[in-house]
């Protein structure tokens, strides 16, 4: 299964912390080796909250999906990809749609 990889932190803090931009990295492909994926990619965003998804990543990750180019997105933690319900029940539509595991 070809998966891409998304990670997020919104301040400097959660850059050095647990939730570090590497920390979520090492996790989402160490999540894809366990399952035996292709990870194709992970997209990052530094510096964005979650107030919404206008994000770089978010857009280059739900494009992936929107193109057929994965068929899963990798996230170390829900609220990495989205904190409003309507979002995520936007993005999870959109992953129905398009077949994409979730």
């Amino acid at each position: 299964m070809r998966a891409i990889g998304y990670v997020r932190v919104s301040t400097d803090e959660q850059a050095t912390e647990d939730i570090s931009l590497e920390a979520q990295h090492a996790r989402v492909t160490a999540y894809c080796v366990a399952k035996d994926w292709d990870l194709v990619g992970i997209e990052t965003d530094r510096g964005f909250s979650a107030k919404d998804t206008n994000h770089p990543g978010t857009q280059a990750g739900l494009n992936a999906v929107r193109t057929r180019q994965v068929e899963a997105i990798i996230i170390d933690k829900l609220d990495r990809l989205a904190r409003s319900v309507v979002d995520l029940n936007n993005i999870i539509i959109l992953l129905d749609k398009k077949w994409v595991a979730q």
